[in-house]
């Protein structure tokens, strides 16, 4: 089945998140796609259509939780 292309940013989305938190709990690693993408509620499939690698995602993901700790840190200290 196709899914519409806000969808599919929707799917990828919550793929980084998924994969910014289990990195984080399991190391870069600790955790498969296919562990990953069952975290995220999606088959391996839909992981290549997303994403060119397992490295990739590894530094989306890493960013998102880079922009979220200085997000964090922003709002402690004002």
């Amino acid at each position: 089945m196709r899914v519409s292309r806000q969808q599919a940013e929707e799917n990828r989305q919550t793929v980084i998140d998924v994969a910014s938190r289990l990195f984080r709990e399991h190391g870069f690693d600790g955790i498969g796609l296919k562990d990953l993408m069952a975290g995220a509620g999606l088959t391996q499939g839909a992981f290549y259509k997303q994403f060119e690698s397992k490295d990739d995602l590894a530094a989306k993901a890493s960013r998102r939780a880079l922009e979220s700790a200085s997000g964090r840190w922003s709002t402690a200290a004002q």
